[in-house]
């Protein structure tokens, strides 16, 4: 496998040569560390830099004897092209399914990148979001794709992501937005397989679950009983074998899998019926597992980049310099996966400004 410094050195530098202090590929492996001990914008990162200096001069060999400064640093992260370092980040990232021997199951999802709206008084808003394929299993990131909001649909990139995909043997998780024949259609000319939330978008396909789960006895069940905060409820996931009544333009589908969940919110009765596609055949449990596990998505990456790594609240609006920014702190987050920190914050104080004890990582 890649290390991450050999992955970075392949990014194109737009640079001239004449007065060139740093390679690229130093400036961008400094933001990473930095990403890792919280320092965040580019005048945090130039302190990391130099507050590190002799580390970092002694470890690089670095002939100057100096570090990037924050305005070095600036410059990169806006003139770095982002489809090239979007490319290698999903390069590197792709290799790191071959950790596993395990079929992992995969969460396809996007998020916004509120610090890059523009006209936010008006209908034509702008912004840039990101699709990611997150690992339930382990929590590593293993691709991405970056889309305009005015340019491209979240659909479109997610099929595009699929299309360029290096997973195999994979189970990808996608809510009802991503209820398309063709990303099904991607997914099983992929060599992987999905499972699927169906809502009434797509009426034909709606209808028929309803009719076959209430006229056919399940293949299996699994019941749940779940308590907190403030809700009890009941889940109960029942497994139907996928049958000729199906619309035929759907590909793959082996399973049909209803949820019900019922019980109470506070003080009220709460029901709620959802169902799923899945081009495997499987146990209740285990559609029941990784339905839940779905949205780890939004718990373990999107509040992730939120919460810890202020991707929302950032003073980072430019497009490009934002964009790069937000692969190169999922790379710092893979980085944390890999060290087996599942919570970022635990991470960084194991880390405590010793990122020396990254190199095992890094080379």
């Amino acid at each position: 496998m890649n290390s991450l410094i050999e992955a970075l050195k392949k990014i194109k530098d737009f640079r001239r040569s004449q007065g060139r202090r740093h390679p690229l590929w130093l400036v961008l492996l400094i933001v990473i560390l930095g990403t890792m001990q919280g320092y965040l914008g580019y005048r945090a990162l130039g302190d990391f830099a130099k507050a590190n200096q002799q580390l970092i001069v002694k470890k690089f060999n670095i002939f100057s004897k100096k570090v990037p400064s924050s305005s070095t640093i600036r410059r990169v992260l806006v003139g770095v092209d982002w489809s090239n370092l979007q490319d290698i980040f999903n390069q590197w990232s792709g290799q790191l399914s071959e950790l596993s021997n395990l079929r992992d199951w995969v969460c396809i999802d996007g998020k916004s990148l509120n610090s890059t709206v523009d006209n936010y008084d008006k209908s034509y808003q702008n912004f840039v979001s990101f699709v990611s394929l997150y690992s339930q299993d382990n929590g590593l990131v293993f691709g991405c794709n970056r889309l305009e909001n005015k340019k491209c649909s979240e659909i479109k990139s997610v099929q595009d992501l699929l299309r360029h995909c290096s997973l195999k043997n994979k189970v990808f998780t996608l809510d009802a937005l991503h209820c398309q024949k063709q990303t099904v259609r991607e997914i099983i000319a992929s060599g992987n397989h999905y499972l699927v939330a169906v809502k009434k978008n797509q009426k034909k396909l709606y209808q028929a679950l309803e009719s076959i789960t209430r006229n056919q006895v399940p293949l299996s069940v699994n019941l749940k009983k779940e308590e907190s905060h403030g809700r009890q409820i009941q889940r109960q996931v029942s497994v139907f074998k996928s049958l000729d009544s199906l619309p035929l333009t759907w590909c793959g589908i082996e399973s049909l899998i209803r949820v019900e969940r019922w019980g109470k919110r506070g003080n009220k009765d709460y029901h709620q019926v959802a169902y799923y596609i899945s081009s495997l055949s499987e146990k209740a449990e285990v559609f029941a597992t990784k339905i839940k596990g779905h949205w780890l998505i939004e718990n373990q990456l999107h509040w992730v980049k939120d919460v810890i790594f202020k991707e929302d609240n950032s003073p980072i609006h430019h497009f490009q310099a934002r964009t790069n920014l937000s692969i190169l702190q999922t790379m710092a987050m893979n980085l944390f996966r890999l060290l087996g920190f599942l919570s970022i914050t635990e991470g960084q104080r194991w880390l405590n400004n010793r990122w020396f004890k990254l190199w095992i990582l890094l080379e």
